[in-house]
């Protein structure tokens, strides 16, 4: 369904008022409107590349692709990080515009599948964000070897804001959104490479979930956590467990917290191994608020731990990834709130960060990079950019082995900056533990897809 056009108050679903709020004026502290200090780091063009040129990547790149783009429509380029030559290269266009979407890529098949989304236009106006387009059903394959994107089967139901997590068997698990009548999902499917085709999960999730996070485990299931459940802006504190020996989902134990756009990362070594952090993100009944929380899903026992530590942040949007040492980067993020009443926006405050801090399994703390300030109550600024809802990669092999590629968001060059889609990259090195500028992509994005390319 291309061409629609729908309406969403900011109240409606709570991640897209913060993705709205941010976009239109950063969500930092609202009456601030000063402009960054440089345009160039939101500019669509910003190399010496001809965009119509394309490049094919190779393994050990990062493919980078939709996202929303400067003039907060979805985005069909793509292009791919050469970590060899620390630059971005443009490859080829996918077949629509898409923000929201996900991207999974395909085990031995040199191939990376990119689903759904949003695409066309937001714009906002006396506290309504208008999405002028339409939720997409349709998928693209993208081929490392000619750079190119080609059509696939179109999925099952229309959907933004979901999940998509390869399975070890291959197939690739796509989970809850919200659809083109403005529906929070419960449904599922399974995409299998081997016939090109979208498949329904026999069961439904336990609750319906957008913005909800996805994890594959070691046993082969996949845990699915929390989410916005209705276009009030509930959040939920569910969780489910997919099987793909059944290809059933069944409801696991509940999170301490209810959640939406928070992080889910596995732990693949240390006195973690195979347990899950989750962290921050919103939550609320009727109202959207900010969360330094972090609790554990404990794989043995299949149930969560709250931890007593909190994040020196509460950090929604932002970005979390396992070192090759078992600790956890959580970068970036916004640290604010949307609140609601009466199914109308009632508030929305904050800012967007410009700081990182790591999470270390070995003591279950949170340490800032750069350090504490004891003047602001938070960490002190360690990332070139302010960002949220940007995307970060880490190296596993190569020059780059062991850093993080952390690309995009929405942000500016500080936090007061607006917050618009930002074009800037920087990497994260841990020997250091510092950041430091990497380039720039050809376009500015802001929820785009980072696919390390297998």
């Amino acid at each position: 369904m291309r061409g629609s056009s729908f309406l969403f108050t900011r109240a409606s679903v709570a991640v897209l008022a913060i993705v709205g709020a941010l976009a239109a004026q950063g969500c930092i502290n609202q009456d601030s409107s000063a402009p960054p200090s440089s345009d160039a780091a939101f500019s669509d063009q910003t190399s010496n590349l001809q965009s119509a040129s394309i490049y094919a990547p190779a393994a050990g790149d990062v493919l980078i692709a939709g996202g929303a783009g400067r003039l907060d429509q979805s985005l069909a380029a793509a292009e791919f990080y050469d970590p060899s030559r620390e630059k971005f290269l443009p490859t080829g266009p996918m077949t629509d515009g898409r923000a929201g979407d996900a991207a999974a890529a395909i085990v031995g098949g040199d191939k990376v599948l990119l689903a759904g989304g949003f695409s066309g236009a937001a714009t906002i106006n006396n506290l309504a964000l208008t999405l002028s387009g339409s939720v997409l059903t349709g998928a693209d394959l993208f081929d490392e070897g000619s750079g190119k994107f080609s059509a696939t089967a179109s999925m099952n139901a229309a959907r933004m804001g979901f999940t998509a997590t390869t399975l070890g068997n291959g197939k690739v698990l796509i989970a809850g959104g919200l659809d083109n009548h403005g529906n929070i999902l419960d449904s599922a499917e399974l995409y299998d490479p081997a016939s090109g085709k979208f498949s329904d999960v026999v069961t439904s999730m336990s609750d319906r979930r957008a913005f909800q996070t996805a994890t594959l485990l070691p046993s082969g299931k996949v845990l699915i956590a929390g989410g916005v459940t209705d276009l009030s802006g509930d959040t939920t504190n569910s969780t489910d467990l997919y099987d793909p020996a059944t290809n059933t989902i069944t409801q696991a134990a509940p999170m301490d917290h209810a959640r939406a756009a928070h992080t889910a990362t596995l732990f693949t070594a240390g006195p973690l191994a195979g347990d899950v952090l989750i962290a921050g993100g919103g939550g609320g009944a009727g109202f959207f608020l900010k969360d330094s929380s972090a609790e554990i899903y404990d794989a043995s026992s299949g149930q969560f731990l709250l931890l007593s530590s909190f994040m020196n942040e509460a950090r929604m949007l932002q970005s979390a990834t396992e070192l090759a040492d078992g600790r956890v980067l959580l970068a970036g993020g916004f640290d604010g709130s949307v609140v609601m009443a009466a199914g109308a926006l009632s508030g929305a405050s904050g800012e967007i960060s410009n700081s990182a801090e790591i999470f270390d399994p070995a003591d279950m703390q949170f340490v800032c990079v750069g350090g504490f300030s004891a003047t602001a109550t938070k960490c002190n600024p360690s990332m070139n950019f302010a960002r949220a809802g940007q995307s970060a990669t880490l190296f596993a092999t190569g020059k780059l082995a062991g850093e993080v590629l952390i690309t995009g968001g929405f942000g500016g060059v500080n936090q007061d900056a607006v917050g618009r889609p930002l074009n800037t990259a920087e990497i994260f090195d841990p020997k250091t533990a510092t950041f430091r500028s990497t380039g720039s992509m050809n376009r500015a994005r802001a929820l785009q897809t980072a696919t390390l390319l297998l």
